[in-house]
Order: structure tokens, then C-alpha cells, then sequence
């Protein structure tokens, strides 16, 4: 019976050490475990954290006007112009954009603009403001414009025009002018002066490229610097006449330029072609610097598009080679009279390298040449000696044997006009 007890104490002893054991075991394991789920809280609070603080840069402040709600998709795009006083005009949104310090000040309506097409629709381009008036008699019409700056040349913004005896406007006609509401147009001639930098460009927002084509460049990252049938002014004989149309030349092609420090720079066949011809940019070049012209089979007949101002074409290019649609065929540039780094904001030279002057200049034409497809010598130089065009028209391209990029490779998406 002893015996019995012992053996019944050794087992509760033997039982008690197990207990206990497993009590600080699981004590251990249960503060392990809260440990390593507190640490997992913090890790993943600490990420959310890092996640959250990483946002995207604005461009605007808060003092930053706005003129409707949805202009606030502007404080996330980068500028367009290179400095940080000036003006960006968006004819695609019919918006003034004013910057100041580098940072958008204002946001305010465009109220008209010329339509396209016309020989003297509204330029695009970098421009350097000029004369300021603020009642400006025009030199073409008899009417006033008041908050009157100049463009480019004969091309001003300014406010709503009235005759001599003060009667306003009524006509939507500007003669390629942009047109502000008076009070618009005052608020940008008071933060303005004489020598700012302004771009006037449209963007590809409402643009969509048509199925069969691939996109000659990333057009997620590009916009339209100079448009199809841009007014360029090459003469100064007629200002101020009703012959002011011949001191006008005109764009023949597509200018799409990227955003500033993109490095989507590749250029692409938009449909299955034949190089047909290879320029380089060797002196010999006529102003395209590196040029690349492909012959595409569509809706059969031959069309032939011409890549020009290219930095590189694709080494193993030859003339008569096939090159698949969307297969590179070079990167953008700013090429031209055998110059590297030609075309360039401001006075044009060989010892620029601008970033904002990369740009593809995109024509479709009737003919594989540099100039105008239809032939003759129809353009003047600055001898007033008759050559071919290159580049530049003295009237609507279409006459030439040009055709609209625009109108060629996009449809325009209807939902989104006003």
C-alpha cells in the first residue's frame, strides 16, 4: 500500500512539472507571437506610410486659381514652356495657363480662336511676347483690341475688338488672333511683359488613332508643338495690306514633340513599308536633318511619310528594306542643314542643344522627296529666286501634293467636343 502512495506521488510530481511547463511554453509562444505581430503592424504601417508620402509632384499652390473644378488636371502636368515665368496656351482646351516662379498661378478661358485649315488659322509654337498695348488700333481691320500683346508678328492676344465709335465686335473673326473676354485679357496683359516666353500647342487628349495604324511615336507622352498648315512669316513686304497672305508661308507637316525629360524617344512605322528613301543629315539635307521616307500600300494606293529632324536612324536600314509596322526606325531629334542640334527656341544654330526642340516632323506626301510632291519651283528663297518648297508651302499644302497627318491618322473623339 506504501508503495501504491509513492508510486501516486511520483506521478503528480511528474504531471505538475508538465503543466507547469506547458503554461510558460505557451506563455512564451503567445508573447512571441504578439511580438512578431506587433512588428508586422509596424512594418506594415511603416510601408503605408512611405507608400502614402510618395505622391506626385504639383504644380500648382494654394493660391492657385482655378477657373473650373476640372482645371486642377493641370497642377499634375509638368510645364511645357523652359522657364518659370510664362504663359502655355492650350487651343485643345481653350485654356491660358500663367506661370510664375514655376509654380501655376492662374487658370483662365480662351474665348475664340481661329479654325483650322484656314491659311491664317492661329499659330503654335514657342514665341517671345512683344509690343503691349493697351488700346491697339489694328493695322488690317479699323478696330480697336484693347490689353493688346503681341504674339508673332501680325498675331496678338487681346480682348474683345470694337469700331472707332465704340461699338464692340460682334464677328467671331480674329485673323489668327487669339481672344480673350476683356477682363481675361486684362489679367494676362498686367501679369505678362515684353520678352516672356509663350507656347501656344494643342494636345492628342481627343485625338484616337485610327485601328490600322500603329503610332509613329508614344503618344501617351507627346503633344503637338506645330500643327498642319502653320502659319511661318518668311517675308516682310505686305504688313498691314489686304496682300499680308503672300508674306505667309505654311506648314506642311506634324510636329509632335514629348514632354520635357521623357525618354520615350523612339519613332515607329505606323503601317508595313519599303524605305524608300534615307537622308542624312549632311548638309545636303534642306532643313530635315535625318530623314527617313517609308512607301506604305493603303487602300491601294501608295502614300509615302516622311520622318524627319531625327537624332538616330536604325543602323541597319537601308533603302528597299521592308520594315514592319510599329518596328523602330529611329529616335526623334532636333537634326537639320547638317546640324545636330539646329532647330532650336530662339535664334537658330549649330551649337544648341535645347531639350525643348526634340520634335518628329511628320509629313504624308503624293511623291519619296523632300520637297513639294506636285513639283515646280513655286517657293521663294531670300533672294527672291524661285525653288522648291521644303517644309513650307505659300499656300494651303494640300495644293502641293501634301496631305493632313491630323486628318489621316486620327478620328477625332466626338464625346468629348464641346
Amino acid at each position: 500500500m506504501r508503495y501504491f502512495f509513492v508510486f501516486l506521488f511520483i506521478i503528480c510530481v511528474v504531471a505538475g512539472f508538465f503543466w507547469l511547463g506547458f503554461l510558460i511554453g505557451n506563455k512564451f509562444v503567445v508573447k512571441e507571437s504578439e511580438t512578431a505581430v506587433m512588428a508586422n503592424t509596424i512594418l506594415i504601417n511603416s510601408t503605408s506610410t512611405a507608400t502614402s508620402s510618395v505622391k506626385k509632384e504639383s504644380f500648382c499652390t494654394e493660391e492657385t486659381k482655378f477657373f473650373e473644378e476640372q482645371d486642377k488636371v493641370f497642377c499634375e502636368q509638368k510645364p511645357k514652356i523652359t522657364e518659370l515665368h510664362g504663359i502655355q496656351i492650350d487651343l485643345e482646351k481653350n485654356k491660358a495657363l500663367l506661370y510664375d516662379e514655376g509654380k501655376l498661378k492662374e487658370i483662365l478661358p480662351l474665348f475664340y480662336q481661329s479654325q483650322e485649315g484656314k491659311w491664317f488659322q492661329a499659330p503654335t509654337g514657342y514665341f517671345r511676347l512683344g509690343v503691349k498695348r493697351e488700346s491697339h488700333l489694328s493695322s488690317l481691320f479699323a478696330v480697336i483690341m484693347p490689353y493688346s500683346i503681341q504674339l508673332y508678328e501680325d498675331f496678338f492676344l487681346h480682348g474683345i475688338p470694337y469700331y472707332l465709335d465704340g461699338t464692340q465686335v460682334n464677328t467671331t473673326f480674329t485673323g489668327g488672333c487669339l481672344r480673350f473676354k476683356d477682363e481675361v485679357a486684362k489679367e494676362i496683359y498686367n501679369f505678362s511683359k515684353t520678352g516672356d516666353q509663350v507656347l501656344v500647342y494643342k494636345t492628342i487628349d481627343n485625338l484616337i488613332l485610327k485601328s490600322e495604324f500603329n503610332q509613329p511615336v508614344e503618344l501617351s507622352d507627346y503633344w503637338i508643338r506645330q500643327g498642319f498648315n502653320n502659319p511661318i512669316r518668311f517675308f516682310w513686304e505686305h504688313g498691314g495690306t489686304n496682300m499680308l497672305k503672300f508674306d505667309y508661308y505654311q506648314h506642311t507637316g506634324l510636329d509632335l514633340a514629348p514632354n520635357l525629360n521623357s525618354d520615350k524617344l523612339s519613332v515607329y512605322a505606323i503601317y508595313d513599308a519599303i524605305v524608300a528613301e534615307i537622308q542624312l543629315n549632311d548638309g545636303f539635307d534642306h532643313g530635315f536633318g535625318n530623314t527617313i521616307i517609308l512607301e506604305h500600300q493603303i487602300d491601294g494606293k501608295k502614300i509615302y511619310f516622311l520622318y524627319g529632324h531625327l537624332g538616330k536612324i536604325k543602323e541597319s536600314l537601308k533603302k528597299g528594306d521592308l520594315v514592319a509596322k510599329g518596328e523602330i526606325i529611329g529616335e526623334i531629334g532636333n537634326s537639320g542643314f547638317g546640324c545636330d542640334n539646329y532647330w532650336r527656341v530662339g535664334e537658330d544654330g549649330c551649337n544648341s542643344n535645347f531639350p525643348a526642340d526634340k520634335h518628329l516632323h511628320l509629313e504624308i506626301k503624293e511623291k519619296p522627296i523632300l520637297s513639294n510632291p506636285k513639283g515646280g519651283d513655286v517657293c521663294f528663297n531670300k533672294n527672291i529666286q524661285l525653288k522648291p518648297c521644303y517644309g513650307y508651302t505659300p499656300d494651303i499644302p494640300l495644293k502641293y501634293g501634301y496631305l493632313n497627318p491630323t486628318e489621316f491618322l486620327f478620328d477625332k473623339n466626338v464625346s468629348t467636343q464641346p
